[in-house]
C-alpha cells in the first residue's frame, strides 16, 4: 500500500481470482488490503493479516490515513527488529515506543490549527479535500456542507436518480419513519401532513384502545392543546378511527407518526425526541396515554410527516437532557471503530445540534454510484474530524517535525533507560518515513528531501516546513495548502504504535490446519 501514499501516487494491480478479467488497478490502501485474503507463507500471512486489520480499522474510523499508518508501522517494526538484534530488551523497547506515541499524540493536538469559521476555515477544508478525493463535484459539495454545518452536523448520504451530486439542507431534526395513516395529510397533492404549535406525546407502545385514546385526547383538550403530534410504536384500527373522527369534527388537529427504529434503537430515538421536545416517554399501551399528566406533554413549533419520513422544528428543548445527550454521543463517536456506526451517531448528533443535510449521490452506473457514495461517507468523516480537531502540516511534515523533537529528547536520556530511549528513537525514525515515501513515490530522492527539510527546520524551527512534491520545493505546508486532519494523523500514529508493539512482543505463532477466511477485516 505504500505506493498509494501522497498526491502523486502509483497504482497497485490486483489480479482477478478467476483470471478471466484484467487486473484491478487501485490507489486506495484500505481497498487494496480488503482484496488480500491470504498470502502463501503461513507465518508471514499472520503479519499480513495484522496489517490488513489495522488498515481496515483506520478506514472504518477515519476514512483516511490508512497508507500513512501502514508506512509508519512497517518502518517501526523494521527499526525495532534491528534494535532487538543489537541487544535491546523488547519490553523496554515497547515501553519507549508507547512513551513516544503518547508524546507525538500530545504534540499533534497541541500543534493543530483550528480556525473557527470564515474564509480561512473553508480554504483549509478545500485543501484537505483535494488531497484525499479526486472527485471534484463531490469534493466541492462536501466542503460547502462541512463549512456550513461544522463538525457536529449530520450528513446523510443516499442514492440519487440523476448522475449529479445534490444536497438538501433540512431545518430542525428528521427521522426515516412514516406517518401511521394517510388520513391526516394536509396537502394531498404533495402527500405531506403539517402541523404547527403542537403538543407532543411520546409513546413507546401501541395505541390500541379506542376508549383510552379518547380519554387521552380529552385530557389534552382540557389542558388547552388543540394541535397534537403523537409519536407511537403503532396504531390499531379502532384507535385510528377515533383520531380521524377528532380531526373531522374540527375539535383537534392530530398528526400520528411511527416511532423510529425498533427495540434499542427506538429507545434511543425516543430519548432524543424527549430531549428535543421536552416530552416524557410513556411506556406501555393506550392506558398510559389515557392517564398522561401535564408534565408528560412536550411541544414543537412545527412538525411534518410523509409516507417515508417525519421531522420537527423548534421543539421545547430540555437543556439538561440535550446537553447530556450531546456529550454521550460525542463520547461514543470517539470510542466507536466502525464507519457505519459513526455515521449513525453523527446523524444523532446532527439532530440534537440542529444541523442536517441530505447528500444525494448519482453515477453513470450502479457500481460508480456505489463507489461515489462510499467516497462521500469517507470524505465527510475526514472533513468533519478536521473541522472539529484541527489541521496539521501535510505531506508528512508534521510527523517529521515531531520526529526531530523525539530524537532530541532521546539523546538526553541515559543510564537504565537506554533501551526505552532506543524505543523512542525507533518511533522517531519511523515518523520520518511518510515524508520519505511521499517523496519517493513522486520521483524524488528521499534522502535528499529529508536533508532539505531538516536544514529548513533548523533555520526556522517554529515553522511547518515540508517538501511539496507537486512543485519540488521546500516551504511552509500551510501556505502551500498541503494539510492533513490532526485527528487522522494522531490515530495513524497510535494504531501503528499498537501494531508494532503487538508484533514485537509476539514470540510464537500457532497455525490452524483449516483457518477461517474473512472477507471483511
Amino acid at each position: 500500500v505504500k505506493p498509494t501514499l501522497g498526491p502523486l501516487p502509483r497504482f497497485v494491480g490486483i489480479e482477478s481470482m478467476t483470471r478471466d478479467r484484467p487486473p484491478e488497478l487501485l490507489d486506495d490502501a484500505a481497498t487494496i488490503a480488503r482484496r488480500i485474503i491470504q498470502i502463501a507463507d503461513p507465518t508471514a500471512d499472520v503479519g499480513a493479516m495484522m496489517i490488513r486489520h489495522a488498515l481496515w480499522r483506520m478506514h472504518e474510523t477515519c476514512g483516511d490515513g490508512s497508507a500513512t499508518m501502514a508506512t509508519i508501522a512497517q518502518a517501526l517494526v523494521q527499526q525495532a527488529t534491528k534494535a532487538i538484534a543489537a541487544g535491546a530488551h523488547p519490553a523496554l523497547l515497547c515501553k519507549g515506543i508507547e512513551r513516544g506515541v503518547a508524546q507525538a499524540s500530545a504534540d499533534l493536538r497541541a500543534g493543530a490549527v483550528r480556525p473557527m469559521s470564515g474564509r480561512r476555515s473553508r480554504e483549509l477544508l478545500a485543501a484537505l479535500a483535494r488531497s484525499v478525493c479526486h472527485d471534484a463535484e463531490l469534493r466541492d459539495v462536501l466542503v460547502e456542507i462541512v463549512d456550513i454545518l461544522g463538525a457536529d452536523g449530520a450528513i446523510h448520504v443516499v442514492n440519487n436518480d440523476a448522475r449529479r451530486v445534490d444536497r438538501e439542507y433540512i431545518e430542525g431534526a428528521m427521522w426515516d419513519s412514516p406517518w401511521l395513516t394517510t388520513g391526516f395529510a394536509t396537502d394531498a397533492a404533495q402527500s405531506i401532513a403539517r402541523i404547527s404549535d403542537a403538543a407532543v406525546i411520546l409513546l413507546d407502545g401501541k395505541l390500541d384502545s379506542a376508549v383510552n385514546v379518547l380519554e387521552g385526547l380529552k385530557r389534552l383538550y382540557d389542558l388547552g392543546h388543540r394541535n397534537v403530534l403523537i409519536i407511537a410504536g403503532d396504531l390499531s384500527d379502532e384507535a385510528k378511527t377515533v383520531l380521524i373522527q377528532a380531526k373531522l369534527s374540527g375539535v383537534m388537529r392530530i398528526l400520528p407518526v411511527k416511532a423510529p427504529g425498533f427495540d434499542a434503537k427506538r429507545a434511543v430515538a425516543l430519548q432524543d425526541l424527549a430531549a428535543l421536545t421536552g416530552a416524557r416517554i410513556l411506556f406501555g399501551d393506550a392506558a398510559a396515554f389515557a392517564s398522561l399528566a401535564p408534565e408528560d406533554v412536550g411541544s414543537v413549533r412545527r412538525a411534518w410527516a410523509t409516507a417515508r419520513q417525519f421531522g420537527i422544528i423548534g421543539g421545547k428543548r430540555d437543556p439538561v437532557a440535550l446537553r447530556n445527550g450531546i456529550a454521550s454521543v460525542r463520547r461514543k463517536i470517539d470510542d466507536t471503530l466502525k464507519l457505519d456506526e459513526i455515521a449513525e451517531l453523527r446523524l444523532r448528533l446532527g439532530r440534537l445540534c440542529g444541523g442536517l443535510v441530505i447528500v444525494r449521490v448519482g453515477g453513470a452506473t450502479s457500481k460508480i454510484q456505489e463507489s461515489r457514495r462510499d467516497e462521500a461517507v469517507r470524505l465527510s468523516r475526514t472533513l468533519q474530524m478536521a473541522a472539529g480537531r484541527g489541521y496539521v502540516a501535510g505531506g508528512g511534515a508534521a510527523l517529521f517535525k515531531i520526529a526531530q523533537t523525539l530524537l532530541n529528547d532521546a539523546e538526553r536520556s541515559n543510564g537504565r533507560a537506554d533501551d526505552i530511549a532506543f524505543g523512542v528513537r525507533c518511533l522517531a525514525r519511523a515518523l520520518e518515513s511518510p515524508l520519505m515515501t511521499i517523496a519517493g513515490n513522486a520521483g524524488f530522492d528521499p534522502a535528499d528531501v529529508v536533508g532539505q527539510v531538516r536544514a529548513a527546520l533548523r533555520a526556522n524551527p517554529h515553522t511547518c516546513y515540508g517538501f511539496d512534491v507537486r512543485n519540488g520545493s521546500t516551504g511552509d505546508m500551510f501556505a502551500a495548502g498541503v494539510v492533513d486532519s490532526a485527528e487522522v494523523i494522531e490515530r495513524a500514529v497510535r494504531v501503528a504504535g499498537s501494531l508494532a508493539v503487538t508484533a514485537i512482543t509476539t514470540d510464537a505463532v500457532v497455525h490452524h490446519r483449516k483457518p477461517a477466511l474473512a472477507t471483511n477485516p
